[in-house]
């Protein structure tokens, strides 16, 4: 299951960038959504990553890593709300 998580985790970073510059492309517009929401998936990628490299899930920076990754997307979901308001 942590593999499933993994690479989901990393694939949503993945597009998380390429939806950054296909943004940027074509509106010309730098959103802060994107590089937040790439940030918190990459806590959760870490995260899994070093799950599956061996470390014990209760280590404390391992939720550390969660928090911080619910946080950021947490905080894209809100930058995106608000770029929605202004416009």
């Amino acid at each position: 299951m942590y593999y499933v998580n993994c690479g989901f985790s990393w694939f949503i970073v993945l597009l998380a960038i390429v939806g950054y510059f296909y943004i940027l492309r074509k509106t010309a517009r730098k959103q802060a959504f994107w590089p937040i929401l790439a940030a918190g998936w990459t806590m959760f990628g870490v995260s899994h990553s070093l799950i599956i490299g061996g470390v014990p899930t209760g280590e404390w920076y391992m939720t550390l890593l969660r928090i911080l990754g619910y946080v950021l997307v947490i905080a894209a979901l809100f930058s995106l709300m608000a770029e929605t308001k202004k416009l």
